[in-house]
């Protein structure tokens, strides 16, 4: 009796082994990539941006490079998706805000730009954004935000026909496996989304000044989880997990069962 339960555990983590990820990159139209971040900067701020987590995140941090204060309104402060404006900041209780912004509102930990993502959890920092409607950041100092998902979807359903390159697989380089990718350009892109901030260099807002980046999904890739993520040794001989595809400037998702090569299979079979 022990073996076949102990043969059970064992088939459902080798049908486990057999999943699937989704690889978004992102590209820009003014700002600069530097140390394989998103930067906007000017003489008075540094915003720098990081959206690698599941679903996407809308991270960043804002700089303030001058030696007075700088303030953000966030009532005048927008995140635009595909032309939809979502509100930063809204004058309700949390709880109605959380159903105000729907799917893409996003109240895990804190995730500063350049720190260590856990696929499991989200991040390893666990201290929270306070709402507040004007931000005051002292001089020579960061603030930070992350407040929205970039793509609240389970999975994104690419096209069967959608084209596909075979590789040997990061894991096992004695076996092939398939690597399904579609490009878009800005005009045909599915996802274009803005970060529209009001800053001032005074708390009543006499004079503001506005900060609008914009980013667009460029690339899907989708392949086995075992290509995307795997164990090799490093200098020490020790066992590390190496994500080759992870980049500041990307995030993902894990289809499951949605994954193309599913739904190939289960429309061969109608």
């Amino acid at each position: 009796m022990k073996k076949i339960f102990y043969l059970l555990i064992l088939s459902f983590v080798l049908v486990g082994c057999k999943s699937y990820v989704q690889i978004f990159e992102t590209k820009t139209t003014n700002t600069n990539i530097e140390d394989g971040f998103y930067i906007y900067e000017t003489d008075t701020l540094k915003i720098t941006y990081a959206f690698w987590a599941k679903k996407g995140i809308l991270s960043f941090a804002v700089f303030n490079k001058l030696d007075k204060p700088l303030y953000i309104d966030w009532k005048k402060s927008s995140y635009i998706d595909n032309s939809n404006k979502l509100n930063y900041w809204v004058d309700e209780e949390r709880s109605k805000s959380v159903s105000y912004y729907g799917s893409y509102f996003y109240e895990g930990p804190l995730l500063k730009p350049g720190y260590s993502i856990n696929e499991a959890i989200g991040t390893i920092n666990s201290s929270k954004i306070k709402i507040e409607r004007i931000t005051f950041i002292p001089p020579k100092s960061n603030y930070y935000r992350s407040q929205f998902y970039l793509l609240p979807l389970k999975y994104y359903k690419l096209d069967l026909k959608t084209e596909f390159t075979e590789v040997n697989r990061n894991d096992n380089p004695k076996k092939k496996t398939k690597i399904f990718e579609k490009f878009y350009s800005k005009e045909n892109s599915p996802l274009i989304f803005r970060n529209f901030l009001a800053f001032s260099l005074t708390e009543d807002f006499n004079e503001e000044f506005y900060v609008d980046n914009e980013f667009f999904l460029s690339n899907i890739k989708e392949m086995d989880y075992r290509h995307y993520k795997y164990r090799e040794k490093n200098t020490n001989g020790e066992f590390i997990y190496v994500r080759p595809y992870k980049k500041n400037t990307s995030f993902y998702l894990f289809p499951e069962d949605k994954s193309i090569e599913h739904r190939k299979r289960y429309d061969d079979k109608k």
